[in-house]
């Protein structure tokens, strides 16, 4: 889909920012602003999964075959991914830390943090941020990366791809499994949560649970080409709505997000709007902004021996995430992206050939 004819970037960019701003807060031991019962920064990465979701299914669809998917998927997560691992490791922690480097660099934890690159969660790393006020986390957005992987495959599985254009209605697979995921959800995280959450591959099932339900909304809305009916007066109707009569209880405010979210999100984010549908022309920030942001924060804070007010974190953190997030997304992203043409022809020429 192409970003200069909507307004996707605009969306994804404001979403990432939206995060600093409300990570701000518990970085700083404060409770963070609340949208629908949400703190700011779980409703913005329940935007991200929402146009993830509709986008990669997209993706899926149209693919040359589960290989190529794939790799595609790869492409765009691990490159940068990897090169934040190895600044925080090679860089950040050994400038920042009160260990000598030989004690830096002999520390399991250095080692156990690459963990990272290959999605297993590891948040701490030697001594680094021990004195900040939010103790034992260099980076926490880094949680959402094996989620989001996890339901690139799952999306794989759940729309089956029709053989031919002329074939039968899609399969309901996506829906019912969607339908499973929101029962789940409500049920386990905002009706009856456990008191001690499972954890797989270092992710917290119940933090996953929370946002897989948006990743697979935004996706039924691709898979049955429900996009005809976005219109963004109902949109706005939608919002006003919200602001009205919000729900008082958690599993009412999350149902009821789970109709209005997705559906205003995309409705905005598939127009083309006057000078916001321009935003991305110099490029895709918003996943270099989500990845560098939680980590300069803590950067800021430490540098500032957490005498600055959340907002001031956020101001001062947000231009520095955003010219790291150019810097991923020119010298680190675009480049790997370019591989995708390559792949296009590999996987095609295989299915040829096969």
């Amino acid at each position: 889909m192409d970003s200069r004819s909507n307004n996707f970037d605009c969306v994804r960019l404001l979403a990432a920012l939206a995060v600093i701003y409300g990570h701000a807060f518990p970085l700083a031991l404060l409770g963070s602003p609340t949208l629908l019962g949400n703190s700011i920064q779980a409703f913005a990465v329940k935007i991200f999964f929402s146009i993830s979701g509709f986008l990669i299914c997209k993706s899926w669809v149209s693919s040359a075959g589960l290989g190529n998917y794939i790799a595609k998927r790869a492409l765009r997560i691990f490159p940068a991914l990897i090169v934040l691992v190895l600044v925080t490791v090679l860089i950040v922690g050994p400038v920042l830390t009160s260990l000598s480097f030989s004690e830096y660099y002999s520390n399991l934890t250095v080692l156990y943090y690459l963990k990272n690159i290959m999605l297993y969660p590891v948040y701490n790393l030697v001594d680094l941020f021990s004195y900040n006020s939010y103790k034992g986390a260099v980076n926490g957005s880094l949680w959402s990366l094996p989620v989001e992987f996890f339901m690139y495959i799952l999306i794989a599985l759940l729309a089956i791809k029709r053989k031919r254009a002329v074939d039968a209605s899609p399969s309901s697979v996506l829906f019912i499994a969607t339908a499973i995921m929101v029962s789940l959800s409500l049920r386990l995280v905002h009706h009856t949560t456990p008191e001690i959450h499972p954890v797989v591959y270092g992710t917290d099932l119940i933090s996953a649970l929370d946002v897989a339900p948006y990743f697979l909304i935004g996706a039924l809305y691709s898979y049955y080409s429900l996009e005809r009916f976005f219109d963004m007066g109902v949109a706005l109707f939608l919002v006003g709505f919200a602001v009205l009569f919000q729900p008082t209880s958690s599993v009412m405010q999350e149902a009821f997000l789970y109709v209005v979210a997705p559906y205003v999100i995309l409705s905005f984010a598939t127009t083309k709007t006057i000078y916001l549908h321009r935003v991305g022309r110099y490029g895709d920030f918003s996943y270099g902004i989500y990845l560098y942001g939680f980590l300069i924060q803590q950067v800021v804070n430490a540098v500032t021996k957490n005498s600055i007010s959340p907002l001031q974190n956020a101001l001062v953190s947000m231009p520095l995430a955003v010219l790291c997030a150019c810097l991923s997304w020119h010298f680190i992203e675009k480049p790997a992206l370019k591989y995708k043409t390559n792949l296009n022809f590999i996987f095609i020429r295989g299915k040829q050939h096969g």
